[in-house]
């Protein structure tokens, strides 16, 4: 049996032709209902609905700097060969781009 009723369909149907679902409207409709999220945004799916999920945690829209381009940039501060230091690439990015910011 569904947990889904016509009229719970029909409901999903109008906030969808309104600019479709995001996590915040399916969470919202989840709540109003006594439903869980996972399964409102899974019936959101199985019907067809466009969705719009949330963006990950900790992401930014900026793009990455590959730690072996901050191991050149330091080497190129310090007026180094990128090979005499090339090991460093091995630590974590955000250590790498601190010693950049540091050194320039």
């Amino acid at each position: 049996m569904s947990n889904y009723t016509d009229q719970m369909v029909a409901e999903m149907e109008v906030i969808h032709s309104n600019g479709g679902f995001t996590y915040e409207s399916a969470k919202a409709y989840a709540e109003q209902n006594n439903l869980t999220v996972r399964s409102v945004i899974s019936k959101i799916k199985s019907l067809g609905l466009d969705y719009t999920p949330k963006a990950p945690a900790g992401k930014s829209s900026a793009p990455q700097i590959r730690k072996a381009d901050l191991v050149r940039g330091i080497a190129t501060a310090l007026e180094v060969s990128y090979d005499t230091i090339a090991g460093l690439d091995k630590a974590d990015r955000k250590s790498l781009s601190q010693l950049l910011g540091a050194i320039k």
